[in-house]
């Protein structure tokens, strides 16, 4: 069976795990998955004897269609994320200028060149002669993560 195809499965579910589940269809053992709210809309229960509908991932079943006697079928929709630029990203521009500002009014020390990720730039700076931190800046100048230097990653710049 090649990945991403649909298929329609009869069985009976064997174990539950939240939202997950295994289920047996004609001897053979599948994971399927309704997705937390696709659980709540269609209770999980072993023994349950089901038909679905669903993709074939690599790994699962991503089921969006199911029922079982006496119920009536469920309609499971799973969304895309979406991996749009949040209202920093898309205000700021990236300007390293603005950002080493920020960065020095709040008593880091930089050294060397920064790295500019696609959202935020990574920069090697530290506080009155403290150990190396690796700071992750967004274009705003906000520092969101702090985490020691890694001395590989950092070796031209210190």
């Amino acid at each position: 069976m090649s990945h991403n195809e649909k298929v329609a499965l009869s069985g009976v579910i064997k174990h539950v795990f939240a939202h997950r589940f295994t289920f047996d269809a004609d001897g053979k053992l599948y994971l399927a998955d309704l997705g937390p709210k696709g659980a709540k809309a269609f209770p999980l229960t072993a023994g349950a004897v089901v038909a679905l509908e669903g993709e074939q991932r690599p790994s699962e079943i991503k089921v969006s269609r199911i029922s079982a006697d006496g119920r009536e079928p469920t309609l499971i929709e799973h969304k895309k994320p979406d991996h749009k630029p949040g209202p920093v990203q898309a205000a700021g521009d990236g300007n390293w200028s603005l950002v080493l500002a920020a960065i020095g009014q709040a008593g880091w020390d930089v050294s060397g060149e920064p790295s500019r990720k696609p959202k935020h730039f990574e920069v090697l700076a530290r506080r009155a002669k403290g150990p190396w931190t690796e700071l992750h800046v967004d274009f705003a100048g906000s520092v969101y993560k702090e985490k020691p230097a890694d001395t590989a990653k950092w070796t031209a710049a210190a």
